[in-house]
């Protein structure tokens, strides 16, 4: 199976130079890593891309933390193989 935090982490520290050690589950994006609404929306697209998903508008602003972000990825995953 996909691990979703791993491949999320390596997107926030490669293409946003967030460092390792800053990205845990916990981590707020807005208050913590300091994303911005047009990060937040650059951040969300990349996610998509990575999992072959659709993250819809009204959730982005649910998402606030990396593990609801996580959570999220995986239940589009989930809900996904289920058509397949």
């Amino acid at each position: 199976m996909i691990n979703v935090f791993e491949k999320v982490r390596l997107i926030l520290n490669q293409k946003y130079s967030f460092h390792y050690d800053q990205i845990q589950p916990e981590v707020k994006f807005e208050k913590e890593l300091g994303t911005d609404s047009r990060e937040m929306l650059e951040l969300i697209n990349d996610f998509e891309k990575e999992f072959n998903i659709e993250i819809a508008f009204d959730a982005v602003e649910e998402i606030e933390t990396l593990q609801d972000a996580v959570d999220y990825i995986e239940k589009q995953i989930n809900s996904k193989k289920k058509f397949l």
